[in-house]
């Protein structure tokens, strides 16, 4: 995280340079590592079943996703979150919990925006007519075992909604 979050814009605006690159790449694999490891959560379950259902790439699912899962799943995982958050260069030091997590997801939103990643599901064509299938698969998906917060059907509906 701290690797991406740090080297992602930088590598954006200064493709040719290697350093950013390099981190990037070393990011990339230690989250590859990481989540070979310990699995991936409601926001992979969830992007697998758009990408499957309208072909689209699987990064680009996973960032319109990112923020409303976190939303749904701090209160379980609010030190993880926490944790993220200060690997990322936030301050959070004396911090409430809501203020971490607004903090948190408006950090990442900042950065899915700046690096050109801030388009929402009605915008890469998902329709509300398809979030309760999309839902469904979604609730299926082997990923959504190891999520924090155990999400039944409405939780993920109302993910996909709000990422509409």
């Amino acid at each position: 995280m701290r690797l991406i979050s740090s080297n992602l814009l930088q590598s954006i605006a200064e493709p040719d340079n290697l350093e950013y690159r390099a981190n990037m790449m070393l990011g990339s694999l230690e989250a590859g590592l990481a989540f070979s490891n310990a699995s991936l959560g409601a926001t992979h379950a969830m992007a697998h079943s758009i990408g499957g259902l309208l072909d689209l790439p699987h990064g680009q699912c996973n960032a319109m996703l990112l923020n409303g899962v976190i939303d749904f799943n701090f209160g379980h995982a609010e030190q993880r979150y926490r944790n993220a958050a200060v690997t990322m260069g936030l301050e959070v030091g004396g911090l409430a919990s809501t203020a971490i997590r607004k903090r948190l997801v408006a950090e990442i939103a900042r950065l899915k925006q700046a690096a050109g990643l801030g388009d929402t599901l009605s915008r890469a064509r998902v329709h509300r007519t398809e979030v309760r299938e999309l839902a469904e698969i979604a609730l299926h998906d082997p990923c959504v075992v190891t999520n924090p917060r155990r999400p039944g059907q409405r939780d993920i509906e109302v993910i996909y909604e709000e990422s509409l």
